[in-house]
């Protein structure tokens, strides 16, 4: 995976997680404020020095209001620590942790190594082809049309693995389950070895003679073809 991709998207899930937690609390002090006395009514009894008992009840008023409020902001407090880490816990089980699924021991490379040391026919019908002739044409995919090993696969079993799909006719889940790599890797890898078969092929199969300067002789001895060979002079 790509880092700064994955940077990016932190950053993006981040963003937004934050943003919801920042409005759910906002809209919880907004709450508390609505509720709380304040907003122009917090000095209203201050104004009458000849009412001590006015006076004291706006002083145990107050000192109710801002014992509320500080209950809420403490409960707000709450909120957000609980809210960041569940957020930070469902993008972690989502996006970070991931349960390995082929583990087995008998992986791609080492049964295709098993393959290609023991019995000739094996490798025939498993690949269509024996064993020189396999390395021969993962040593010219390499070198010569642009085929290049990954940092889990080497050319040679992404060559196999390619044979493999096309030999036997196996679908994606066969080839995962055969190799032990994902659906993913097996997809991209047979796209990859594809594309430099293709270019293989572009260098193999072509006319001895392109410009097509001599009649084959197939052709040429043959009345039901030459008539449509020869070149008639329209004018």
């Amino acid at each position: 995976m790509d880092a700064n991709w994955f940077n990016a998207l932190f950053d993006d899930q981040y963003e937004n997680v934050m943003n919801n937690v920042v409005r759910y609390v906002s809209d919880g002090f907004a709450g508390t404020s609505s509720g709380s006395g304040f907003g122009g009514s917090f000095g209203a009894g201050y104004g009458n020095n000849n009412n001590e008992v006015e006076d004291d009840d706006q002083n145990q008023q107050d000192d109710n209001d801002v014992g509320d409020l500080f209950w809420h902001r403490e409960c707000d407090r709450t909120k957000l620590v609980i809210c960041t880490a569940g957020a930070l816990a469902l993008y972690y089980n989502t996006y970070i942790y991931k349960e390995p699924c082929m583990v087995s021991y008998n992986t791609g490379m080492r049964w295709l190594i098993e393959i290609l040391n023991g019995y000739w026919v094996r490798c025939v019908n498993m690949f269509r082809m024996d064993e020189d002739t396999l390395k021969t044409l993962s040593v010219e995919l390499e070198m010569m049309y642009g085929l290049k090993p990954s940092r889990r696969m080497s050319v040679i079993e992404k060559v196999g693995m390619f044979l493999y799909t096309l030999a036997l006719g196996a679908s994606n889940r066969e080839v995962q389950e055969r190799f032990q790599h994902s659906g993913e890797t097996v997809s991209r890898n047979f796209n990859e070895v594809l594309r430099s078969v293709c270019l293989l092929a572009a260098d193999l199969i072509r006319p001895v003679d392109p410009e097509f300067t001599a009649t084959p002789l197939k052709i040429a001895l043959n009345p039901r073809y030459m008539p449509q060979c020869k070149v008639k002079n329209t004018f």
